[in-house]
């Protein structure tokens, strides 16, 4: 059977590594994701204001300035740890996932209405990385609809809590992704009629924000394709 970074499920992707032992979004925490069994990573991408792709979840890093408004080497100095994409992806193992987050929220310093950060990421996958496993997301819709078709790179929709289900499949199918990134509590009152509703939709369901074995077992159990949890080590226990 093809390996997919969205399943046959359920898989386990570590939420910016594991969480439990090392600071997010670090090469330490992604190194301790492989070595938790973790199928697959998740991973926030942002642009230096020199154009050079860097792996953090927040606008700026601690009390530094805008990552957006930093050159990579000003980045680099004040804050070692915080590494490039294509570092994140040289040192995640050839047999993990990743889904790389492109963040480009409206509220946030480096908005990027032309979206051209999208092209950007994709660019440096197909030169650097393996596009087949690839997962590539966005909160922005206009990021998921403007990514050209590229080779095997596929492409969620994530969503947060308060959007309905419906509505939010609505908006996928037309986006022409491949997967929808619900939040658990989205789904937790029947998380089997929501997997059943994105397959019937011919999306895969990546379930966000299930920490807890009260949150990943009925996912798994419903037939989630991927849960990213911040602790891949009991996500790996429960889904064997």
């Amino acid at each position: 059977m093809e390996r997919s970074p969205i399943g046959p499920g359920p898989l386990i992707y570590a939420h910016r590594g594991d969480r439990t032992r090392a600071d997010d979004n670090t090469l330490e925490a992604y190194a301790l994701a492989v070595d938790a069994g973790a199928h697959g990573i998740e991973i926030d991408v942002r642009r230096c204001a020199d154009g050079v792709l860097v792996l953090a979840h927040d606008p700026a890093v601690g009390h530094l300035p805008p990552i957006c408004e930093m050159t990579f080497d000003e980045l680099r100095e004040a804050a070692p740890t915080v590494p490039t994409l294509a570092e994140g992806l040289a040192h995640t193992p050839p047999h993990v996932f990743v889904n790389v987050e492109v963040k480009n929220a409206v509220h946030e310093p480096d908005f990027d209405e032309s979206r051209s950060v999208v092209e950007q990421v994709l660019s440096l996958i197909e030169a650097e990385d393996d596009p087949d496993r690839i997962l590539l997301s966005s909160f922005d819709p206009g990021a998921v609809k403007l990514t050209p078709p590229r080779q095997s790179v596929r492409r969620g929709l994530l969503i947060t809590s308060g959007i309905p289900l419906d509505s939010a499949i609505s908006l996928a199918v037309e986006l022409e992704a491949h997967a929808l990134h619900p939040p658990y509590a989205t789904i937790a009152a029947d998380p089997s009629a929501a997997v059943a509703a994105c397959h019937r939709a011919g999306l895969a369901l990546v379930v966000w924000d299930a920490n807890t074995a009260a949150e990943m077992a009925p996912s798994a159990e419903a037939g989630a394709d991927v849960i990213i949890t911040d602790d891949p080590a009991s996500g790996r226990a429960i889904v064997g």
